[in-house]
């Protein structure tokens, strides 16, 4: 009572209304700040997200959730994994950073920086990425790519490679579903394979 904090220790469940849910083996909630600290085998669920990780604080006034020792966030189409990430239930933005690798059935994406919405499914890259799947390969420090349609926007001199085809641009534009893909400004076309 004195400090306004409780400890609570194995098959920890923590509920916040009726989709957040957060599991874990060990909590220490400060009520003062309204800091939840969970720990080891921690799981939080908010719909169809799910996100695992050994070191979860979750802050109840800004209703966010982060890590910092490594982590998984899930959903119904990708998997990402990083360093450090922050999720937030009432948003559905997450960021990430350091060591990021987003897995999808159709490509990998790894980066440094990378922002994701778990209801558009888009991800903001905000650092060096790469976008690789089985015919492309894309590098780029800034833009947005959205999983579900393939589609990327891309800025700050980005790469496209394609079966022997490298288009460089100030900016890009790629619909990975049609094959298609256009350059922008001090654009550079090379083609190895017809030399």
């Amino acid at each position: 009572d004195k400090t306004g904090s409780f400890e609570a220790f194995s098959n920890v469940r923590m509920e916040q209304g009726d989709t957040l849910f957060i599991y874990g083996d060990h909590l220490f909630y400060d009520g003062y700040t309204q800091i939840a600290e969970l720990r080891k085998n921690v799981r939080l669920e908010n719909r169809n997200t799910q996100l695992y990780t050994d070191s979860l604080n979750y802050d109840r006034i800004a209703n966010l959730g982060y890590y910092f020792d490594g982590g998984t966030l899930m959903d119904e189409e990708n998997v990402l994994t990083s360093d450090w990430g922050e999720y937030s239930p009432s948003t559905k933005q997450s960021v990430f950073n350091h060591d990021v690798k987003l897995v999808n059935p159709k490509f990998i994406l790894t980066s440094d920086t990378l922002k994701y919405n778990t209801v558009s499914k888009i991800a903001t890259i905000l650092g060096p990425s790469e976008i690789v799947s089985d015919q492309n390969h894309i590098f780029s420090e800034r833009g947005v790519y959205n999983t579900l349609t393939g589609q990327a926007e891309l800025l700050d001199r980005s790469i496209l490679t394609n079966q022997g085809k490298r288009m460089t641009g100030d900016s890009l534009f790629y619909d990975r579903k049609l094959g298609y893909g256009e350059a922008f400004d001090n654009v550079v076309m090379n083609d190895s394979i017809n030399r």
